[in-house]
């Protein structure tokens, strides 16, 4: 009895042994996999931030020749001296229309698309209608009670 105690007791162990090794072995996999994971995701995240600054650039360059444009001035026009008057240039009575037809439609179509959020869909009565079937149905089991 003793021996077959000893015996289970030595399986016990190889067993432990065994699946302490897996353990192991599969915390090593994990570490590694993360350790990629987190490689791979510091570089995802260089990459989004220099095209986020590339765009910020791109994007502070088309303001400043908006601005350029309004005040009637070319659009690569240099805004580092203000003292200097303004060289203006030519207007073109039919591009100015345009444009400004274009920036109304546009701000017509914002306001009409901040409006239309905000209108809620009238309210709709619900009546429940039993079919004669359902109703009769409804009498027989009640009688059979």
């Amino acid at each position: 009895m003793y021996d077959l105690f000893q015996n289970y007791v030595g399986d016990l162990n190889k067993l432990r042994e065994a699946f302490h090794s897996e353990l192991e072995a599969t915390a090593k996999d994990l570490s590694q996999a993360m350790a990629l994971y987190a490689s791979r995701n510091d570089a995802a995240l260089a990459s989004f931030m220099e095209q986020a600054a590339t765009r910020g650039a791109e994007l502070e360059a088309a303001a400043a020749a908006r601005l350029n444009q309004f005040r009637g001035a070319p659009a690569g026009a240099d805004l580092s001296d203000d003292n200097e008057p303004v060289a203006l240039t030519a207007i073109n009575e039919n591009k100015l229309r345009i444009s400004t037809a274009a920036e109304r439609a546009v701000a017509d179509g914002l306001q009409v698309e901040s409006q239309g959020g905000r209108k809620l869909p009238p309210a709709r009565s619900i009546t429940l209608v039993k079919s004669e079937q359902v109703q009769s149905e409804l009498l027989t089991d009640r009688a059979a009670e």
